[in-house]
């Protein structure tokens, strides 16, 4: 009896055995079946991107952009399914590669315009600065800069320039792709604009550092600030002279201004030309 029972043991186990292998195998042949589907409904002609539109581009060539769109629509997945079709397109890919291969562009956006076709939308930097190698007594080249502070392009040489020029903390042989200042250059931004607002005329923003800083006014003369109090407070104090006459800020008086100190709190300092 107790043979007997072992052999129907035996054969109820290989029996669970090869129930559960053919189990396994329809999981198998199914699971394949939906990959082989779903790889051939992504590889059909009539879902792959075949229209690539790029705009709001000017100075960098749509042929260019294309070129980087192109080359990752080519990459394969897993080596076996192109990216070539929307629901395995790499937008933030495509936007990254754009970004990092030209500095001029700001933002791109990769956007579906159907089931075969995709547009580009680049906006490129605006050209609102300069930032200048060197000194404002001895400039070795300038590079454009945004609104932000980025720098993200070689600037040819003015005749007769309107851009504000920020030299100094970047010593880099390369600045491009750098950010002068950091997320201050707005408050930056904003003090140079002030004192062109109040008719110092304002010609070059020099940091000797990150906390202190020059501005050369018309004829040559300085006006010394840093970041230990508020600009706007440094500001009141420079309006201040201006309002009691000890200096004047038409064209004529700035250029007898050597230098006017405002890093000392209330108390500013100030030499004219003799």
């Amino acid at each position: 009896m107790s043979y007997q029972r072992s052999n129907i043991s035996t054969s109820l186990r290989r029996k669970r055995q090869m129930s559960l292998l053919k189990k396994i195998g329809v999981y198998f042949i199914f699971i394949l079946f939906f990959i082989c589907s779903a790889n051939y409904g992504l590889t059909a002609n009539a879902v792959r991107i075949k229209n690539v539109v790029v705009s709001g581009n000017n100075s960098v060539a749509t042929e260019d952009i294309l070129k980087i769109v192109n080359t990752e629509l080519d990459e394969v997945y897993l080596k076996v399914t192109p990216t070539d079709n929307i629901l395995l397109l790499r937008s933030s890919t495509i936007e990254n590669k754009v970004l990092n291969t030209y500095k001029k562009i700001g933002k791109v956006d990769v956007i579906i315009r159907g089931i075969t076709s995709i547009e580009i939308v680049v906006t490129e930097r605006k050209s609102d600065n300069l930032w200048c190698k060197g000194t404002p007594a001895e400039s070795k080249g300038c590079y454009f800069m945004d609104s932000s502070g980025f720098i993200f392009e070689d600037a040819p040489i003015f005749s007769n320039n309107s851009f504000p020029e920020y030299f100094g903390l970047i010593s880099d042989t390369n600045p491009i792709g750098q950010i002068y200042f950091g997320d201050n250059f707005k408050n930056i931004s904003n003090l140079y604009n002030a004192l062109k607002t109040m008719s110092f005329q304002p010609q070059y923003f020099n940091a000797l550092n990150e906390h202190e800083y020059e501005v050369y006014i018309l004829g040559g003369g300085k006006i010394l600030i840093n970041d230990k109090k508020s600009f706007e407070s440094s500001l009141t104090n420079l309006q201040a002279l201006v309002d009691n006459k000890y200096i004047a800020n038409d064209s004529a008086s700035l250029k007898k201004i050597k230098y006017v100190d405002l890093r000392f709190g209330n108390k500013v300092n100030f030499e004219l030309n003799k």
